[in-house]
C-alpha cells in the first residue's frame, strides 16, 4: 500500500520539491531535518518575513509573492557584495491549496532561474500567511560592511528611486497585474556585484528608504553626508527619498572609481559625499535644503 502523507508532505513533495536542486555546494536533497552545504569559504546569511498584509497586499497573486519575497531576502547579500547561492524558504499559510501552490512555485522558479540559485529546504506550518528566507551566499574577496565609508567617499545610488512605491500604489489603486520594481525588484547582476566587490568601500540595500539607510551607513562608519537631490535620482517626487521598497544598492566608493561604476550601472548616480562632520544634509540643485518629517519606514510605527 502507498505511504499516507498529511497535507503538508503533499504540498511540499507535489510544489516545493521540483523547485529545489542538488549541487556542489548543497549536495543533499530535500526530505532530511536539515540542509547541508559544502563550502570552503566564509558563509554570508541573512533572514527576512514578508509578511501578508505588511509587506505585501492580501490580493497580489502568489508568483510575485514569491518572487518579491525571495529577491528582498537577497538583496541583503548583495548589499555585502555577495551573491546568493541558495536559501531555505518557510511558509506559514492559513489554507493552502493546489492553486495557489501551482502559483507560487511559479515564482521561486523564475526567481532561481533569473538569478541562478537554488531553494535547498524549508517549512510548511498553518497560521496567518507569512513567508520567511533564509539566504545563503559565499563571500568573495571582500566582505562589504555599512561601517567602511571612508571621509571623501562619493555616495551613489544604483537606480532610481521610488518605483517600488509606485509600483505599490498602481497595484492597490487598479489592481494591476503587469509586473512593476514592486511586485518584481530588479536585483544586480552576479557579473556585476563581483567587480563592485572588489573596490566600494561600504553599502547597504534600500529597504526603508534612501535617507534612513543611509543614515545606517553614517552612524556605523562615525560619519556624516552630503547629499544633492535631482529630478534624475526619483522617480515621483522628494518623498521617494524616505520610501522604501527600492531594494536598489546605495553604496560608498573613491572618486577614482566613477568611470567604472557608471560602466557597470549605466543607471547609477552620483548624489553625494561622505563627510567628517556627523549630520544628515540634503539639498537641491539650487542648493536649498530639503528637511524631512521622518526618514522611513518604521515596523513599530503605530
Amino acid at each position: 500500500m502507498p505511504f499516507l502523507v498529511n497535507k503538508e508532505e503533499y504540498f511540499l513533495e507535489k510544489y516545493i520539491k521540483p523547485c529545489t536542486e542538488v549541487s556542489e555546494l548543497f549536495p543533499q536533497e530535500i526530505g532530511d531535518d536539515c540542509a547541508v552545504i559544502r563550502s570552503s569559504s566564509d558563509l554570508l546569511v541573512s533572514t527576512d518575513s514578508s509578511i501578508e498584509g505588511v509587506h505585501f497586499p492580501a490580493n497580489l497573486n502568489p508568483y510575485y509573492i514569491a518572487y518579491r519575497s525571495i529577491a528582498i531576502a537577497a538583496s541583503d547579500i548583495l548589499a555585502m557584495g555577495s551573491y546568493p547561492d541558495g536559501y531555505l524558504l518557510s511558509i506559514s499559510h492559513p489554507q493552502p491549496s493546489d492553486e495557489w501552490f501551482n502559483d507560487f512555485s511559479k515564482g521561486i522558479l523564475e526567481f532561481n532561474k533569473t538569478h541562478d540559485t537554488k531553494l535547498v529546504g524549508g517549512d510548511l506550518s498553518k497560521g496567518e500567511l507569512n513567508i520567511c528566507v533564509t539566504v545563503f551566499g559565499r563571500a568573495m574577496q571582500n566582505i562589504i560592511k555599512r561601517s567602511d565609508a571612508k571621509e571623501n567617499d562619493n555616495i551613489y545610488i544604483s537606480n532610481k528611486l521610488g518605483l517600488g512605491a509606485a509600483g505599490h500604489k498602481s497595484f492597490l489603486k487598479d489592481n494591476l497585474s503587469m509586473p512593476n520594481q514592486y511586485m518584481k525588484p530588479q536585483l544586480i547582476s552576479k557579473e556585476v556585484i563581483f567587480e563592485l566587490n572588489t573596490f566600494i568601500n561600504s553599502a547597504i540595500d534600500v529597504s526603508d528608504g534612501l535617507l534612513l539607510d543611509l543614515k545606517r551607513i553614517c552612524k556605523l562608519s562615525g560619519k556624516g553626508a552630503e547629499l544633492l537631490v535631482s529630478k534624475k535620482l526619483i522617480f515621483n517626487d522628494y518623498e521617494d527619498l524616505i520610501a522604501g521598497d527600492d531594494y536598489v544598492l546605495l553604496f560608498t566608493a573613491n572618486d577614482n572609481n566613477d568611470e567604472q561604476i557608471t560602466a557597470l550601472l549605466p543607471q547609477s548616480k552620483m548624489i553625494g559625499k561622505i563627510t567628517k562632520e556627523k549630520k544628515l544634509q540634503v539639498n537641491d540643485l539650487d542648493g536649498k535644503e530639503i528637511n524631512f518629517d521622518t526618514f522611513g519606514w518604521d515596523s513599530f510605527k503605530t
